[in-house]
Formats: structure tokens, C-alpha cells, sequence
């Protein structure tokens, strides 16, 4: 099930389809398992404490070492959140034993939210690998395909529109292929 709240500025731009302000819609969460998880786009320094206000309990940062993903650890612990990193750039990129430890971080995120985890998933401002990475969740936790697109675009049109069909085919095959561990 997907609901909202209220949020305040995040992202730090007013790009349409952001959530930036206090009259904005708000953090758009979709139910799974014990827990709830958002997308969304790389916070703005000032954004963690309104995060955790509108009941983020972890942020995960789907971006790679060199976009500053350590900045975001060190804010997001700071303000009382847990974090878990996934370095990951894009499926093109991928090779057999990187998409090892994308099945671990399935895992991790699955466990989570197993444990009532309310996760604030983001990666750049374009949302491309958060939304690949919640649609390969989606298969792991068992969700068919037509389901999971239509969780995808329960965050909006891009979260969906902006992905192939290769990288849509990739993410559930890598849900599907992630070992319960």
C-alpha cells in the first residue's frame, strides 16, 4: 500500500517531480513487509533531520565512492539514521561478481524491512538505479513483474518510464536469481 505525509525540502531544487517544499506532497512510502520504503534523490545537507522527522529510519544511498557517498553516511549517522551503502552505477557496468553483492545488499534491504525499516532510498537526481534497485527488491521479496511495475510507478511516472526493458529484465532477473540467505 502506498501513502504520504508531509515533507519538507530534501532535494534542494524545484525540478517538477520533486519533493522540495512544505506544501508539497509528501514522501510517497510503499508497504513491504513489516516495513515501508520511499525513493527519492540525493538529500540536500539540511534534509536529514526532516527525513528522520517524517519517520525515516535508514537511508540508502544506491551511488558510487566518487559521488560522495561517505558525505551521506556521516550526515545521515549524524542525525540519528542508519545507513547502508550500495555502490552500484548502473547494470551496463555490471559483471557476475558485482551482481554478488547486489544480491547481499537485496538481502540486507529485504531484512530491514522484515524488521519494520522505514528506508529512504535514493541515488542521484535522476532516481535510474534506486528504481532498478527497488524493482530487483520487489522480485526478491516475490512480487510479480506487473505488480512491481505498478509499485515503480506508484512513485511517480519516471520512476518507471525512464527504465528500459533490458535494465527492467535485468533487475528481475537479479531479484529472482538473489539466494535467500
Amino acid at each position: 500500500m502506498n501513502t504520504t505525509e508531509t515533507e519538507t525540502n530534501i532535494t534542494g531544487n524545484n525540478t517538477a517531480g520533486n519533493i522540495t517544499n512544505d506544501s508539497s506532497p509528501a514522501i510517497a512510502w510503499f508497504s513491504l513487509k513489516a516495513g515501508k520504503i520511499c525513493l527519492g534523490k540525493k538529500p540536500v545537507a539540511e534534509a536529514y533531520s526532516a527525513l528522520k522527522g517524517l519517520g525515516v529510519t535508514h537511508v540508502a544511498t544506491v551511488q558510487t565512492g566518487e559521488e560522495q557517498a561517505p558525505n551521506i553516511r556521516d550526515s545521515a549517522l549524524e542525525n540519528g539514521l542508519e545507513w547502508l551503502w550500495v555502490p552500484f552505477s548502473h547494470p551496463s557496468s555490471q559483471s557476475p561478481t558485482d551482481d554478488v553483492h547486489l544480491h547481499h545488499y537485496l538481502h540486507e534491504l529485504s531484512k530491514m524491512l522484515s524488521e519494520g525499516a522505514s528506508i529512504y532510498l535514493h541515488c542521484d537526481g535522476s532516481q535510474h538505479r534506486c528504481s532498478l534497485l527497488f524493482y530487483a527488491l520487489c522480485h526478491y521479496v516475490g512480487i510479480p513483474s506487473n505488480s512491481a511495475y505498478n509499485a515503480l510507478h506508484s512513485f511517480g511516472r519516471n520512476a518507471a518510464n525512464n527504465l528500459s526493458r533490458s535494465e527492467l529484465s535485468w533487475a528481475a532477473e537479479l531479484g529472482h536469481s538473489a539466494p535467500h540467505i
